[in-house]
């Protein structure tokens, strides 16, 4: 499957669907800090539709906090939300989960955001503290701060106590250290066993970034990749050019799903 085409020809096709999207350059455009994003102004009301299409559950991994993600995709909209990795997971109608329940690893992760603060003086670095992981962004910084800020990322999480229980990993422009297993693919694994709208349902999961990978590699046998943007395209079984050309997809999609629906009326 190479085109947009051969995809919409898929979705349509298949009698029931779990749409599982990455959310920053998967679902909005990547912006130069976390809180500049500009979701589209259709964005919930897709989000909306898509779960009122008949055999249809959506769900959103994001590396952002549920709370932060949840400024933008508001959790009255019945999907389910995965954040910081797979770390926090909150199915329609039930209350929020977290599943990193070690203290000291959440003492050491609190303790190094806190060490990491002072960073956030530095022009271009953005501190951010997810409480299961704490990130370092670096869209806006030049160089020469880039490998200095990089250089005191690595030593002073390799101080922690339980370091060799964590992990660092990079991405757009983001350095994030991590409890080691935790990501995207332990939700997308937990999903497909248990939000599936019909045994049967094709799995389809939409992601950008290296944190993606996980997910890609969790999904079930016969699963769709879909890569937005050029980043992990090798690993994906198709192709989109921006989360834009994501929302046209979608919208292709609720327009079947708009006929069946009135031929079924009928």
């Amino acid at each position: 499957m190479n085109s947009k085409e051969e995809l919409l020809v898929k979705l349509k096709a298949s009698a029931g669907l779990l749409l599982l999207f990455d959310f920053d350059g998967t679902l909005v455009d990547i912006a130069p800090s976390p809180d500049k994003i500009k979701p589209s102004l259709d964005l919930k009301l897709i989000l909306r539709r898509l779960i009122s299409r008949p055999g249809t559950n959506v769900g959103i991994l994001t590396g952002r906090s549920l709370a932060d993600l949840q400024e933008y995709v508001p959790a009255n909209i019945s999907i389910a939300f995965a954040g910081c990795h797979g770390c926090e997971l909150q199915m329609p109608g039930e209350v929020e989960q977290s599943i990193l329940d070690d203290e000291e690893i959440q003492r050491d992760l609190d303790a190094f955001a806190s060490s990491m603060e002072e960073l956030s003086e530095w022009p271009g670095i953005i501190i951010e503290h997810k409480g299961c992981a704490v990130a370092m962004h670096y869209r806006l910084a030049d160089k020469t701060i880039i490998e200095h800020a990089q250089e005191e990322f690595y030593t002073r999480a390799e101080f922690l106590p339980t370091y060799e229980e964590m992990e660092i990993i990079e991405g757009k422009a983001v350095f994030e250290l991590r409890p080691s297993g935790m990501h995207k693919g332990i939700a997308v694994q937990f999903l497909s066993e248990n939000y599936l709208p019909v045994y049967n349902a094709l799995v389809v999961y939409f992601g950008d970034d290296t944190t993606d990978l996980d997910a890609f590699a969790a999904l079930p046998d016969n699963s769709i990749r879909v890569a937005v943007g050029k980043k992990i395209a090798d690993k994906a079984d198709c192709v989109l050019d921006s989360p834009s050309k994501l929302l046209e997809i979608l919208k292709e999609l609720l327009k079947s799903g708009s006929t069946q629906t009135r031929q079924r009326e009928i």
